[in-house]
């Protein structure tokens, strides 16, 4: 191929021009990233080659390399890892995946704010052009004998030809460094031995490949000074988790943190644990302390780094930890698997299970003793990963009963979030159930019909508003031996036997009174409604509608709508309020006004609850009217 000139893709070009113009704090950082990109390289074939037998495995094993030239002000990054064709190299460089207008808008002011989070946002390469004012990148993919150049200045275009590379796979990044100064005024020099050494111990120290350079310094021997050019290794590639927890300080622990996630916020808990006996393996598990910018994409890589005797396997190891823990990041070391353990062997292997099972195990006790001793910061975790918590509730039920002491409401007790024991622990003498409410925001349902009788009796309800809710509360059954009860569903039982008796008659003697209105009111909203009856639950609203048993409640519909499913519509029962002066009102008009109030009143049921209605320029034409005959009189 001959020397090609190419454009960066737009949102590329504007982190070019991000990375180049904006980013000045925090400049030292490139050089984590891209021995990042190196190790993980290596990774690549480390892992290809145990599959994959004919892959070239470097003699003097894998390894990372800076090489300083400081008349040229140059500094090269070169590792033996899996290399790149030159598609990879347009396809990994000239663009960036998520290239979605709303996803890519959060990307940039993250990394305005955030700089050194800048390998978190999968754009670690184009850190290069913070300190180089040109990049050239020659690489050779392994098995292959065709290298690919690649240069550019940042300036929107880049060139890329073929060029097989002499060291054979691999990748060099070469920087041709800039001249710039820190925020002190000092002259950063990236070509300097001690400086580099300074910012890969800073940086890189647990990066498990060494990282060398040359090294010249003085010494006499026989009264005359000589030059001696050793190797270095810059880095420790210390096994951490090979190490006793009591020996680990916190500033470590973090440390290799950043290191696993690229993220620089502090975790918000460490999980050092070993199993031993008939299953053996160690692992290192964080609960981030915030919630990542891309967590809720679809495509987004989850799960743990798998080592195998100390060598890395597999990165976001999706069969290490079941979805609903998926926010924990971290690594695990087992030596009873093979080493050349496939996808398919992963999702089969027992041991992985066994593996899984302890690993979701440990995670929950730690949870609910952050619970027990540390509310504010589980409060936190809550914030930003509750909802993911509480899909283990719906999808996953030899998980339910540890859940259940994990999750946290809202309800109408405070403003404080609660626990289910806490709940349970002030439940009023003669309470039955756990009462709860879906729906689709707190504005919503604090002030909603359903809730009235309730709050009359001083019952605790609580406010579930994550779409996940909808499927939690039906997922729970029980706890401590109380029932979960919807507070919109039929029936819905609140009294003593006594107080039922003296409610039943009151409702018997209403019925009577209003069966003309109840039987003209059905007759209008027959195509709507399944039946209409009074209600007990209702105080002062004087209407709203009510889940068939067994039947989907309306938030329950609308969620299904959202996600694109069908949800069969099943007819609600419609409850009057007895008590509300509406309907003496309503018996002294025609039959033909008593209908076109019943369907006002169906139509701010469903307001209510939080339904659309189907025709809202007809229901305020309806309403405007009604207005205008009471001023009228």
């Amino acid at each position: 191929m001959t020397k090609k000139t190419q454009t960066f893709q737009a949102e590329a070009k504007e982190i070019l021009d991000l990375m180049i113009h904006s980013l000045y704090s925090h400049r030292e950082i490139f050089l984590r990233e891209l021995i990042s990109n190196a190790s993980d390289a290596i990774e690549k074939l480390k892992f290809e080659s145990l599959v994959n037998q004919s892959l070239p495995v470097p003699v003097g094993g894998f390894e990372i390399r800076l090489d300083a030239d400081q008349a040229a002000r140059t500094l090269s990054i070169i590792d033996n890892g899996i290399g790149m064709t030159s598609e990879e190299v347009v396809a990994n460089i000239g663009t960036i995946a998520h290239s979605g207008t709303k996803a890519f808008v959060k990307m940039r002011q993250e990394l305005k704010d955030h700089p050194e989070m800048i390998g978190q946002f999968g754009v670690g390469f184009y850190s290069a052009f913070m300190v180089a004012d040109r990049v050239t990148l020659h690489t050779q993919k392994a098995g292959t004998t065709n290298g690919t150049l690649w240069e550019s200045d940042g300036g929107g275009t880049y060139t890329i030809e073929d060029q097989p590379r002499e060291r054979g796979h691999g990748t060099t990044l070469t920087l041709h460094l800039k001249d710039f100064k820190d925020e002190d005024g000092e002259v950063q020099n990236f070509t300097d031995f001690w400086t580099l050494k300074e910012v890969v111990k800073k940086y890189s120290d647990f990066v498990s490949h060494p990282i060398k350079m040359l090294h010249s310094r003085e010494q006499k021997k026989d009264d005359k000074t000589e030059t001696v050019v050793e190797d270095e290794t810059l880095n420790s590639q210390k096994a951490l988790w090979l190490r006793s927890p009591s020996e680990v300080t916190a500033d470590e622990y973090n440390e290799f943190y950043r290191h696993l996630t690229h993220d620089w916020v502090d975790p918000l808990k460490t999980i050092h644990y070993r199993a031993e006996g008939t299953m053996e393996f160690t692992s290192i598990l964080y609960i981030p302390a915030q919630k990542p910018y891309n967590y809720d994409f679809r495509d987004r890589k989850i799960g743990l780094n798998l080592y195998v005797k100390r060598v890395f396997i597999k990165g976001d190891c999706e069969e290490l930890l079941p979805p609903y823990l998926r926010f924990m990041k971290g690594m695990v070391d087992s030596d009873d698997l093979t080493l050349n353990v496939s996808r398919e062997l992963l999702q089969q292997d027992r041991q992985i299970l066994r593996i899984k099972k302890a690993l979701a195990s440990k995670a929950l006790s730690t949870l609910k003793s952050l619970l027990e001793t540390d509310r504010a910061s589980y409060e936190k975790f809550w914030a930003n990963f509750g909802s993911t918590l509480k899909e283990g509730i719906a999808l996953e039920p030899s998980s339910v009963d540890k859940l259940k002491d994990l999750i946290l409401f809202n309800s109408t007790h405070s403003n404080q979030l609660t626990s289910l024991a806490e709940y349970v622990a002030r439940m009023k003498p003669g309470q039955k159930d756990i009462y709860y409410i879906t729906g689709d925001s707190l504005a919503q349902i604090q002030n909603s019909p359903y809730l009235e009788k309730l709050k009359a009796k001083g019952f605790e309800v609580l406010l579930m508003t994550d779409k996940v809710d909808a499927w939690v509360a039906t997922g729970m059954d029980q706890f401590d031996e109380k029932s979960f009860q919807s507070v919109s569903a039929e029936n819905l039982d609140l009294g003593t036997e006594e107080e039922k008796k003296a409610e039943q008659e009151k409702m018997r003697e209403a019925g009577e009174k209003l069966k003309p209105l109840l039987e003209t009111m059905q007759e209008a909203l027959k195509e709507q409604v399944k039946e209409i009856k009074l209600s007990e639950r209702l105080t002062e609203s004087p209407v709203c509608l009510v889940s068939v048993a067994d039947g989907a409640s309306a938030h329950m519909e609308r969620l299904m709508e959202s996600m694109g499913q069908s949800a069969p519509k099943a007819k609600r029962i419609m409850e009057l309020n007895p008590n509300h002066p509406l309907y003496n009102k309503m018996m002294t008009v025609s039959s033909e006004q008593q209908k076109e109030w019943a369907e006002i009143l169906y139509q701010q049921a469903l307001l209510n609850e939080g339904s659309q209605i189907e025709n809202p320029y007809l229901y305020s034409q309806k309403i405007a009217k009604l207005m205008m005959s009471a001023a009228m009189h």
